[in-house]
């Protein structure tokens, strides 16, 4: 049975639906795709199954663009081939649980974690690719028919360098004069990155403490209840500048978002008056936690805007 569904797949891979440019010949996009997600399901990055769009499978793509490129006359983005992979008849848009096409537009990353659950592969493929044999004999397939490399000539670029890299670019963002400003979502790869990267930035500068109650439980390789909470509303700013973060738990980051108190610009709490009950949930005048590097310390400005927009008077 698995030859048989391997000798399927060898063969689809082979003759994936590939844009074609006259000048520049085919795509490289989908089998680039195909060749970081072998590597992400082989380091165990979906154990559910449920494939979606991560900072780690970006920089496996990347890295496999820079490795097996130049490929001069395309753009090293990922939305696409995650987008139209799907008309080659193993990858399945969810929403809700339930198969769906998606519409037949551009999306970004951000519009596909947004608008989808994710993607499940056909069983029989994602059972095959519980076999190392097999998903060596596929990544084979990929190199020697799209791009006509051996394994042995790839020389990728460690995926925590490129991530680290994105890491740097965000925090250096808090060198530049901070403006209340509502930044427009990039059609690249680049503004994804950089939102899903934004909470382990800001978690990091906070050492996973809230910096109201500097409580941090958590299990170690689980999320913990300590959020990235944007100050000026991602949803309606789209701003990841590292001074527009706090971290916060869930309680204080709920809070936080309703205005039931806000933070001063000496970083003290201020209550709302029409908070009852506020004793057992927060102190009027606790200094919050802060970066030790005053460079990520949050944006006055920011802290003003939620202030005057949010917080309940």
């Amino acid at each position: 049975m698995t030859q048989d569904v391997l000798a399927k797949y060898l063969k689809a891979w082979g003759k994936l639906s590939r844009k074609v440019s006259r000048e520049h010949g085919l795509a490289p996009h989908k089998p680039l795709l195909l060749l970081a997600l072998l590597d992400e399901i082989q380091r165990g990055a979906y154990p559910s199954g449920l494939i979606v769009p991560t900072p780690e499978l970006v920089a496996v793509f990347r890295a496999y663009w820079q490795s097996l490129g130049p490929f001069p006359g395309w753009q090293p983005r990922m939305d696409n081939p995650f987008r139209y992979l799907y008309r080659d008849g193993f990858w399945n848009f969810l929403v809700g649980g339930v198969p769906v096409t998606p519409e037949d537009r551009p999306y970004t990353l951000h519009q596909i974690s947004r608008d989808f659950d994710g993607v499940r592969l056909a069983p029989d493929l994602w059972l095959l690719l519980q076999d190392r044999a097999a998903v060596s004999a596929l990544r084979k397939q990929l190199l020697d028919v799209c791009f006509h490399r051996k394994e042995a000539d790839v020389q990728k670029v460690p995926v925590a360098k490129v991530l680290d890299y994105e890491v740097e670019k965000l925090k250096a963002e808090a060198q530049s004069k901070f403006r209340v400003r509502k930044v427009r979502e990039g059609s690249d790869d680049g503004y994804f990155v950089r939102h899903a990267l934004f909470p382990r930035v800001i978690k990091n500068l906070y050492k996973d403490q809230c910096c109201v109650c500097r409580i941090a439980p958590h299990v170690t390789g689980k999320s913990g209840i300590v959020d990235a909470a944007h100050i000026l509303p991602f949803a309606e700013f789209h701003y990841d500048d590292p001074r527009n973060g706090l971290a916060l738990c869930k309680n204080h980051h709920y809070g936080f978002d309703q205005g039931w108190f806000g933070i001063t610009e000496t970083y003290k709490v201020v209550v709302s008056p029409q908070l009852r009950n506020a004793p057992a949930y927060i102190e009027p005048g606790t200094e919050i936690l802060l970066p030790e590097d005053t460079l990520y310390h949050p944006d006055y400005t920011a802290l003003k805007w939620q202030y005057d927009n949010k917080f309940l008077k």
